[in-house]
């Protein structure tokens, strides 16, 4: 993740009926985060996301 990356999706494509995840851990608001919170999209950060599985991510390494 280089400063000058492009964003994965346009910034114009965002909108706010929708919901953006970034996988990326770690990093709290990245720069596509913060194109999708200024669009008004509801987002959810990599410690977010992993936060809401990482019950199925031990039932899986456990085999449960």
């Amino acid at each position: 993740m280089a400063a000058d990356d492009p964003l994965p999706v346009a910034a114009n494509l965002l909108s706010s009926s929708m919901l953006v995840g970034d996988v990326v851990a770690g990093h709290g608001v990245t720069p596509f985060l913060q194109a999708a919170q200024t669009a008004g999209c509801k987002t959810a950060n990599g410690v977010q996301m992993v936060e809401a599985v990482q019950e199925l991510m031990l039932d899986f390494v456990l085999g449960n």
